[in-house]
């Protein structure tokens, strides 16, 4: 049997086994091997129920000791009484965390890794993600233990949705238990997106919300549809049935079986008094034709009972289901009642103390000082530093990002969850919102330094950056390196310089070339691979510039030869050549005009 068929259900049959009686109703004539059919009537679940489900739930982690208290229970830390120890050190396994750090920690590692924002205390750092399917899907032996997935498609299939659902970076733990009833997945999921402006942010409302959990059910159902599982009803109340519903279901299927469980009457059969000698044969037949058909009847009548038992046992077995969840459900209630209670109570009792705390808190401001007014004013000053200390390390991080002016400067600390205001003196200070806590500059200087340069500081080289990456900015880095390299080597702005690279063989004659119209050669270093340099230098403005202009322009053109050379020389070569040929030219013109000598008026 395959995966995704329907699969044998051992505490559904124990259900029937508990309605029907020990043993089978006896017949007054009963066929051999009747009393062993009840194990056949139910071998396995009737082929019209629904397929199973993919189940997926969510929960908040707010706080280090909930991520602390969640760490240690998913990684078998502390005792777990309904899991198997020998099962938790042999099947299962974390795939992602293998160190076992501890959540909080996770999602602090990497919320600074991506969140430049300031995360507020009472936001949600992490959510736990529970993955599993219905527990009938998983294959079992004949034990009921399920089979061991650790290295299945089905593992794998739930890593690859997380991963893709919320950024494989931001899923940071992945956690498989086999040491309980029904294999599952523990994750843990940081609740990194974007906001409405397309920065990165902390945010479990924008991806944890009842519109959002509903898509992600639909969503998990469709990822999880090729190992044969469906989505549960959308909008589905089923959980919410009542408990008495359920027990009535439960007192009405007793009442139903009540009837059909009884024995069968047994009805004896008299047998009519044997004839004389002759017409026995005919009275043999006649006879074995009316016993039989008085079993056949008394069998039918016995079968007609079972079935109708049959039915009400399968409907009592999906409501005795119901009423195990639903009790336990219930007694996480009561469990959530008292301890809301007690809560209550503890909470009443704070306010009761808070309250004459905060009346001598009062009278003692009124008198002009005293203990809790010394107490509260040092409380207040040490939040105060800490608030202080935060904006700075703030501070420090945004002036490290692009500045372009001083008004999105103050629209960045702005969106993080500070204000600006002035103080007495008409002095802008920064404001804390969740704190309220107000700084003037002095207090706040990040990197040691006074705030108001470091942002100038910061705007100027945001501009100066940009410039750079762009065209202009790159070609005046370019051509500041090569006038560095020039003055390196201390050559005149108007004096020429290139370097050929060639085979050894064609050396002497590129050589020639350039000796022939006059321009001074160098030979340089040979390479390791044999090739050799040939550096030529040569004045923008002699005579010859526009036959080592021509001949420049051909060597890179020549197989097997590379030509080296700055923009600067590139440039001015070319303008000395055109300016070469203007002045013959202008020469020629000349020339001719004195070979004509005077004109004649």
């Amino acid at each position: 049997m395959s995966r995704g068929q329907v699969q044998t259900n051992p505490e559904r049959h124990n259900t029937l086994w508990q309605i029907f009686p020990a043993t089978p109703p006896k017949f007054a004539v009963c066929p051999s091997g009747a009393s062993s059919f009840l194990p056949l009537l139910f071998p396995h679940r009737p082929s019209s129920f629904a397929m199973p489900h993919a189940i997926i739930r969510v929960a908040k982690i707010k706080t280090a000791g909930a991520a602390r208290g969640k760490t240690a229970h998913n990684y078998r830390l502390v005792d777990t009484p309904n899991a198997d120890q020998e099962r938790t050190a042999s099947h299962n396994k974390e795939y992602i965390n293998t160190a076992k750090v501890d959540y909080w920690s996770l999602a602090e590692q990497r919320i600074a890794e991506v969140v430049t924002r300031k995360v507020r205390d009472d936001q949600v750092r992490a959510m736990e993600v529970v993955l599993t399917a219905s527990p009938e899907w998983f294959k079992r032996d004949q034990d009921g233990q399920a089979e061991d997935v650790r290295e299945g498609k089905w593992v794998e299939s739930n890593l690859d949705f997380l991963k893709e659902k919320f950024g494989e970076k931001n899923v940071v733990s992945f956690t498989l238990h086999q040491d309980e009833t029904t294999p599952h997945i523990h994750a843990v999921v940081i609740p990194i997106t974007q906001n409405e402006k397309g920065r990165t942010c902390l945010s479990a409302d924008r991806l944890f919300n009842p519109t959002t959990l509903s898509q992600l059910q639909t969503d998990y159902a469709a990822a999880m549809g090729e190992h044969g599982l469906e989505r549960g009803i959308e909008g589905s109340r089923r959980q919410h049935q009542d408990m008495k519903q359920v027990y009535g279901q439960q007192q009405a299927t007793a009442a139903e079986l009540a009837p059909l469980v009884q024995p069968v009457a047994v009805q004896a059969y008299k047998i009519e008094t044997m004839p004389g000698l002759t017409g026995r044969d005919t009275w043999k037949a006649e006879q074995e034709a009316a016993i039989n058909a008085e079993i056949a009847r008394q069998v039918g009548e016995a079968n007609q009972r079972l079935e109708r038992a049959g039915n009400v046992a399968v409907a009592h077995a999906g409501s005795s289901e119901q009423a195990e969840t639903l009790a336990r459900q219930l007694a996480i209630s009561q469990g959530l009642k008292q301890g809301h209670f007690e809560r209550l109570e503890a909470a009443t009792e704070q306010i009761e103390h808070q309250t004459m705390t905060s009346e001598r808190l009062a009278v003692q401001l009124a008198q002009g000082g005293g203990e809790l007014v010394e107490a509260m004013t040092k409380f207040g000053n040490q939040e105060r530093e800490k608030v202080r200390q935060e904006l700075v390390e703030i501070l420090e991080g945004v002036l490290k990002e692009p500045v372009h002016t001083l008004a999105e400067f103050r629209l960045e600390l702005e969106n993080i969850g500070y204000s600006f205001g002035k103080d007495a003196d008409s002095k802008t200070v920064i404001i804390d919102d969740s704190s309220g806590a107000q700084f003037s500059g002095p207090e706040i200087q990040p990197n040691g330094s006074p705030l108001t340069p470091q942002i100038e500081t910061a705007i100027a080289r945001t501009a100066q950056q940009e410039y750079l990456a762009s065209e202009a900015g790159k070609l005046a880095t370019e051509l500041a390196t090569e006038q560095a390299a020039r003055a390196a080597r201390g050559q005149q702005p108007h004096e020429g310089r290139a370097v050929l690279e060639m085979q050894a063989k064609d050396l002497e004659t590129i050589k020639k070339h350039f000796l022939d119209v006059r321009a001074g050669v160098r030979p340089g270093a040979v390479q390791a691979d044999g090739r050799v340099q040939l550096e030529i230098v040569y004045q923008h403005t002699q005579p010859t510039i526009r036959s080592i202009n021509t001949l420049l322009n051909q060597a890179q053109k020549w197989t097997g030869v590379t030509v080296q050379e700055d923009r600067h020389d590139r440039e001015q070569r070319q303008v000395g050549a055109e300016r070469r040929g203007q002045e013959l030219k202008t020469e020629k013109t000349q020339g001719k005009s004195k070979d004509r000598g005077p004109s004649i008026g």
